[in-house]
């Protein structure tokens, strides 16, 4: 697999972990690096909707498209982007435990071609850009 995995413990009952996960328009509120999330379409959230984020990557803005590919409340979420070939899925997993959630979180990355063998470089650089997100998720959660 071209891609990473986290593990979280939060202090938090699912449903509130999935509440936050769930809306990426939450994100700017702990995460420094993303600027703006909108919702793009209508209705209640669920697998189709989409999302527009902007973030700051290497110092310069970018925007990207998110759809909801999965969506089961409090036990699962699926987002998947793509840009210049490169599809990215995330895949968070929740389960309760005595003591709030464990999070689970796995990113896949997939392209064809000369860009495929580009893939492992990518992963790791988005390790590093986004390997903080859980702890960053836990610390806004349980300091509520």
């Amino acid at each position: 697999m071209n891609g990473f995995e986290f593990d979280q413990h939060i202090a938090a009952p699912p449903e509130r972990v999935f509440e936050v996960l769930a809306d990426p328009t939450r994100a700017s509120a702990f995460l420094d690096n993303i600027t703006q999330s909108t919702k793009l379409t209508d209705g209640p959230t669920g697998v189709g909707t989409v999302f527009r984020e902007t973030r700051v990557v290497g110092g310069k803005e970018s925007s990207a498209d998110l759809l909801v590919t999965a969506y089961q409340p409090s036990t699962q979420l699926g987002i998947s982007t793509e840009a210049e070939g490169i599809t990215v899925e995330y895949h968070y997993r929740l389960t309760p435990d005595a003591h709030g959630t464990r999070l689970h979180w796995a990113c896949e990355l997939e392209a064809a071609g000369l860009r495929r063998m580009m893939l492992p470089v990518i992963a790791a650089i988005m390790k590093r850009e986004d390997g903080g997100h859980l702890r960053k998720l836990k610390a806004y959660l349980e300091s509520r």
